[in-house]
């Protein structure tokens, strides 16, 4: 039976086995807990936090929006924030023009963007398209359809009787690379493995192709190899298969650009995006899809068979406006680019003293440290050891705030990493602070280790 940390609550926790820390304020790069400690929020929340915790600008214009409407359907009405916010995005989207369609979280921006997909082909008179291909490794949400679509064994195993099959491809995983293989000799096998489960599928059967640019929590900030993407696109303009990016973790600035596909010159047909949008001020995330894709839907039937309560949501498209103001205020995206690459060099100085580094990886503020106990083979712990969970608990003793990652980064036979994505608004000072706690952690963990 698990110890009960928080004896009298009523909240079902998502674990029962740690006690359950309360924040009551934040301020920047900083979360206070209730005895007024403060801690470097290096994770942001989980990539979400951009602006920064305590942001008086939103909270002051929040006052101002005290007698607009709080909530219209979405399904038959539409607001000026709505509007505006849309607007905002598809003016920084890749997209020479596009439409946004609002949602509250990341897994509804997906199931979003799997459904357009699959309405789009019906529309063109290709109904037997339906099947969605995506990457082990990948995450794209914990509903049972995006459950389903992910390819994180560790979140799946439980739910196995429930999801639907969904072909999957190796990730641009280098580090381990599972053709045993050496970019650029390599050729990019794991692109062209794309081709080989269209064939096998079934042209005529594939609706769409799913993949985070850069890879989140399941195998920290992994960055595909330039011309991975271009060959990805060439794929599935020869097969005519829909390119969905999720960007719910890495876009919106996150990795320097305001998308992270931006990095390789490419343009998918739809891009979701979350966590960042409303900076965890409000729940807010949205599917945004291209011209060439939206218009098949307006020429056929005019309607898109989905929908969601809070869609468009005026008092969170209203803060997402807010976010995006400031993000354009405080050129928030190109600090991005050049705090990350202090930070990447940072690490990569930190992992110069720890043999316990295997790897250090990211782009803009989306970094990963893969951790292992033989760095000449790369091989992991034992998951018994329970290194990420230490390095972590650790962390956050001594004041600072990581996010782990999952335990699938070796294909199902153990991998400790981390993740670090803090809000944008971070400065040189807080990420030295951060280096010099992590610094510490990895001797002390090291040497139980050890």
């Amino acid at each position: 039976m698990a110890e009960e940390f928080n004896p009298g609550s009523s909240v079902f926790y998502r674990d029962f086995n740690r006690p359950w820390k309360w924040f009551k304020s934040g301020d920047g790069c900083y979360l206070i807990d209730q005895d007024g400690r403060r801690y470097l929020d290096a994770a942001g929340g989980v990539a979400v936090n951009i602006v920064g915790h305590g942001e008086t600008r939103i909270v002051e214009a929040l006052r101002s929006f005290e007698h607009e409407v709080n909530y219209v359907y979405g399904a038959a009405f539409t607001s000026s924030w709505q509007e505006e916010l849309a607007t905002d995005i598809v003016g920084i989207s890749p997209f020479d023009s596009g439409r946004v369609f609002f949602t509250s979280g990341g897994s509804e921006a997906n199931e979003t963007a799997v459904k357009l997909a699959r309405q789009y082909h019906v529309e063109r008179g290709e109904p037997r398209r339906w099947k969605v291909i995506s990457r082990w490794l990948g995450y794209h949400g914990n509903t049972l359809s995006m459950l389903s679509v992910s390819g994180r064994p560790s979140w799946r195993s439980l739910y196995d009787p429930y999801l639907f099959n969904s072909p999957k491809i190796d990730p641009p995983y280098c580090y381990r690379c599972p053709y045993q293989k050496s970019f650029p000799s390599c050729e990019i096998a794991c692109a062209d493995a794309l081709e080989r489960a269209i064939l096998m599928e079934g042209p005529e059967t594939v609706a769409a192709f799913i993949a985070e640019p850069v890879l989140g929590t399941s195998v920290s900030a992994v960055v595909p190899v330039p011309g991975y993407y271009e060959r990805i696109r060439e794929i599935c303009d020869q097969y005519g298969v829909l390119f969905i990016s999720d960007e719910v973790l890495c876009g919106y600035g996150r990795t320097g650009t305001a998308f992270a596909i931006d990095h390789w010159d490419v343009v998918p047909d739809i891009i979701t995006i979350g966590k960042g949008l409303g900076s965890g001020y409000a729940p807010l995330a949205a599917c945004v899809a291209s011209d060439e894709v939206v218009d098949v839907i307006k020429k056929g039937t005019g309607r898109f068979v989905h929908g969601f309560t809070y869609s468009g949501l005026p008092l969170s498209c209203f803060i997402g406006v807010q976010v995006f103001n400031l993000i354009m205020e405080k050129q928030l995206f190109e600090r991005s680019k050049s705090m990350g690459a202090y930070l990447l060099g940072q690490l990569a100085l930190l992992a110069e003293r720890h043999e316990m580094i295997g790897d250090v990886r990211g782009l803009g503020l989306l970094a990963g440290i893969e951790f292992v106990a033989d760095r000449s083979t790369r091989r992991p712990f034992n998951p018994s050891l329970e290194v990420t969970e230490r390095v972590v608990a650790l962390a956050e003793e001594k004041g600072l705030l990581l996010r782990q990652g999952a335990a699938d980064a070796n294909y199902g036979r153990g991998g400790d990493h981390v993740q670090i994505s803090p809000p944008y608004v971070i400065g040189l000072r807080e990420i030295d602070e951060m280096v010099e706690v992590l610094d510490v952690v990895l001797t002390e963990v090291g040497q139980t280790l050890a």
